[in-house]
């Protein structure tokens, strides 16, 4: 068997997030851009990682590809080994991946860990660095009640006011998603992240998976107001795309959605992840929704000496301005 053949089987006996899996990366990187380590005895898998190999200009890199939120390596349960066991376990597997990476000839490697990875000291004895990034989760939604008097008073009235002004509808048309949600960067004169070939091969695996939806709110008028694609897996529902369209964000429809989506969580029992960011206004609205900061790990290694002198003196350049 193939390493990825090997993979797909882990998957399906593994707890695996929606971002590390098969059919996923195939649709986000394309078959041939993306392959996997495995890690086993005998046939047997227990821990593999996914990786997304990219060219810029003319280095190589293994990093975070598009609308993927995480990678990193994948570990069979090892709910039931105690605290000391799992911790040495994990440890061999990443000595044996830094061991990979190391044989590969790539420039850098930079991939962000899944929030249930935490113990990345191993990493850091093979001279690799972290950057701590989060993410915002309401980790129960099973009772709403709950949920919602855990949404700060501000935005339950900034919900309330969305309802009044617009109206929820669900399943819309993926040409025109992608059309409306482009508007939202149009308007600040930058171009949409993805493109509509990307979005349309994600958009189809998704769909054939029974993994996705996509819900928005409109207008008296019937006028897209915003809109948001949700993805899934065993375990969460991720507020993968979504925004309001800038000339009817006075409507507050946007938040309103945001409620939508988490009631979608609750329907089907799962957590809800806005996907979050590091950005100062869009951590604290999270916050106000009474998700929890949860940590993730952007792993790194500049193999490159050429790379390591350039970002270097970039970062020279950006904290001491006046000596450039």
């Amino acid at each position: 068997m193939t390493n990825k053949e090997q993979y797909e089987n882990f998957c399906k006996k593994n707890y695996v997030p929606i971002y590390s899996k098969s059919w996923w990366l195939d649709a986000i990187c394309g078959k041939d851009n993306w392959d996997v380590w495995i890690y086993g005895k005998n046939g047997n898998v227990e821990a593999a990682m996914p990786y997304y190999l990219e060219n810029r200009g003319k280095y190589r890199y293994i990093t975070k590809a598009p609308l993927t939120q995480n990678n990193g390596i994948v570990f069979k349960d090892t709910s039931e080994l105690k605290e000391c066991s799992r911790a040495k376990f994990e440890e061999k597997v990443i000595n044996k991946a830094c061991e990979f990476i190391a044989g590969m000839d790539i420039d850098v490697y930079e991939q962000q860990y899944q929030t249930s990875f935490q113990n990345w000291l191993p990493f850091f004895w093979n001279y690799y660095t972290a950057i701590t990034r989060f993410t915002y989760v309401i980790e129960d939604t099973e009772n709403l009640d709950i949920v919602w008097d855990g949404i700060s008073s501000k935005y339950r009235s900034i919900i309330k006011k969305g309802q009044r002004n617009t109206v929820l509808m669900e399943d819309l048309d993926k040409d025109i998603f992608y059309q409306e949600h482009e508007k939202i960067f149009l308007k600040q004169n930058l171009e949409c992240p993805f493109s509509y070939k990307l979005w349309n091969r994600l958009y189809s695996a998704c769909s054939k998976q029974k993994a996705c939806k996509i819900i928005y709110r409109i207008t008296p008028e019937e006028k897209i107001a915003s809109l948001m694609f949700l993805v899934w897996d065993e375990k969460r529902i991720y507020q993968l795309l979504a925004g309001s369209i800038p000339e009817f964000q006075n409507l507050d429809s946007y938040d309103a959605l945001i409620w939508d989506g988490i009631q979608l969580a609750h329907n089907k029992g799962l957590k809800y992840d806005f996907e979050g960011s590091v950005i100062k206004r869009i951590s604290k609205s999270f916050r106000e929704f009474g998700g929890i900061p949860e940590r993730y790990y952007r792993i790194r290694k500049v193999f490159n000496p050429e790379i390591m002198q350039i970002e270097c003196e970039q970062q020279f350049k950006t904290l001491f301005p006046e000596h450039r």
